[in-house]
């Protein structure tokens, strides 16, 4: 009864593992960005209206844009993206271990927080074209809370794929979760014994 009971556990963990490498690479690149570019979207469509009708303004956007240090978020955070993605291209069907994930488990996730986080930034320097208030909030407190449910859903992303990988590849990715950060890097400094000045 145990050995088929443990057995049905393997099937359900093997299945499990294999909805999660279709699901989370889709939540990954589809990520939760679309929800505040749907936000966005107006004042965005606006804007466009408005350069088509005097494209003489880019030049003015350009150095307003560079102005604010949001926009080096997004550069900083795309770049870690790409990285990513690169090594995620050329590392299939292995625990990738080289790269950013040699310093974090999920760049990727940190690429898209750090971009819309620089997002955010030029938000709040700027006047919202239209206003969507439906819970009589300000505009500014509701991007706000979109960025962080963003986080917070990156953060749960990361988690199940951190089952999904532990499932996938047992002791040998616990080994490299307790080496490596969840998200941000940190670093490890290694122990030195002050007595004989040797670096443990």
């Amino acid at each position: 009864m145990d050995f088929q009971g443990s057995k049905i556990k393997k099937k359900i963990e093997a299945i499990s593992t294999r909805i999660s490498s279709i699901v989370i690479p889709i939540f990954q690149y589809v990520p939760c960005l679309s929800i505040w570019l749907g936000i966005m979207s107006v004042p965005l469509i606006t804007y466009l209206t408005f350069f088509f009708q005097n494209p003489k303004i880019l030049p003015t956007d350009y150095f307003f844009l560079f102005q604010n240090h949001g926009v080096y978020f997004i550069i900083f955070g795309f770049l870690l993206f790409v990285y990513s993605l690169i090594f995620q291209l050329t590392h299939r069907k292995q625990l990738i271990r080289s790269g950013p994930y040699k310093y974090m488990r999920h760049p990727q996730y940190l690429a898209f927080i750090l971009m819309t986080f620089g997002m955010t930034l030029i938000v709040f320097q700027t006047t919202p074209v239209v206003e969507y208030n439906p819970f009589h909030l300000n505009g500014y407190t509701i991007i706000l809370y979109t960025w962080v449910i963003e986080v917070l859903a990156y953060i749960i992303l990361g988690k199940i794929e951190d089952i999904a990988l532990k499932a996938k590849y047992g002791d040998k990715f616990l080994e490299y979760k307790n080496t490596v950060s969840f998200m941000f890097p940190t670093v490890k400094l290694k122990k030195k014994d002050f007595k004989h000045g040797i670096e443990k």
